[in-house]
């Protein structure tokens, strides 16, 4: 896709998407340029999201990770983390190395980025591609406004997200937004943040699709908005949600270990696989009470070897699942 100014208008927006290679949309997806995504690909690799980690310090986070089995870790460059974005240049070498010299990678961060004026943006995109980085998960939900008419809302996302184009296209990253179902949340559904985003090409602007909140949005239909959106799904999120009546008596969503829940995790890998899928897999941990918060502040609610149980079995159960897809 063409270059864009750093404050796009409507104009150049439809300019950059007039230019854009119709190719990018009618081949066979991959993630990475070469890749011919027709031809069986090497296993899918297994992370975990280190804000869940975020009770320690960054060299213990590691040790858990890996005694725990995981590949990868997708460290948060966000705000309370490991990694604050204003000391991204500083602190980010220093976890992907420690994180490589434990023989783990980091082929993913998280990120606060929404668009070209977020803070730090560049600084983060620049160190991200200097490590070898390429995805960064966006920043904060866009959401709707329900006091006005919602479909110019949904146009309105363009030219933000436009703006990140020619940063992404610079430094060589994919932006995925996460598909968060969450009341107000632009994207759970997938149609939504789809009908922005399908006519940008996908090596830099994608989703990060979560199995969970896509599920409480979708249900039974989830597969057919994945499959729309699926040359888009550059980044996959892995949770387990069920439905549980809460003290009021209305039916609320809750997470549950993998395995527990609605998901069909067999499914929706045998889908990701007919595709040629091949991007980060993280697995997030909101069960247990084990979201968390900011280093420093929070503090783990149960013994040490309790919680390197708990992300074990989470692994060992989503392994399962991508073995009998013959993904691993």
């Amino acid at each position: 896709m063409a270059s864009l100014p750093k404050d796009p208008s409507r104009r150049d927006v439809l300019k950059a998407l007039a230019v854009a290679p119709a190719a990018a949309f009618a081949r066979p997806f991959s993630i990475d340029a070469g890749i011919d995504s027709t031809q069986p690909q090497p296993g899918l690799k297994v992370g975990i999201v280190s804000r869940h980690l975020q009770w320690t310090t960054l060299e213990d986070a590691i040790d858990l990770a890996k005694t725990a089995g995981y590949d990868a870790i997708e460290w948060n460059v966000r705000a309370g983390a490991h990694v604050p974005p204003e000391r991204v240049e500083q602190e980010l070498p220093k976890a992907i190395e420690l994180t490589r010299k434990a023989g783990l990678t980091v082929p993913m961060i998280t990120t606060s980025i929404q668009d070209s004026s977020s803070p730090h943006v560049e600084a983060i995109l620049r160190t991200a591609h200097g490590l070898g980085v390429k995805f960064y998960r966006g920043g904060q939900y866009f959401r709707y406004d329900y006091t006005r008419p919602l479909a110019p809302q949904i146009e309105a996302l363009k030219p933000r997200i436009a703006s990140l184009v020619a940063l992404n296209q610079k430094y060589q990253v994919t932006w995925a937004y996460h598909t968060h179902s969450g009341l107000g949340n632009i994207g759970g559904n997938v149609w939504d943040i789809w009908s922005v985003i399908k006519d940008f090409d996908p090596a830099f602007i994608g989703l990060n699709y979560d199995t969970a909140h896509t599920t409480i949005r979708g249900g039974n239909g989830w597969g057919d908005a994945a499959r729309v959106a699926m040359s888009h799904i550059r980044c996959l999120a892995i949770k387990d949600p069920r439905w549980e009546r809460n003290a009021d008596g209305r039916w609320v969503s809750e997470f549950v270990p993998i395995g527990e829940g609605l998901v069909d995790f067999k499914a929706r890998f045998d889908l990701l696989k007919a595709a040629g899928f091949n991007g980060p897999v993280n697995i997030h941990f909101e069960h247990h009470g084990l979201l968390g918060t900011d280093v420093g502040v929070w503090k783990l609610p149960m013994p040490r070897a309790e919680f390197q149980a708990i992300i074990k079995q989470d692994l060992d159960r989503l392994r399962e699942a991508m073995r009998a897809a013959q993904v691993l």
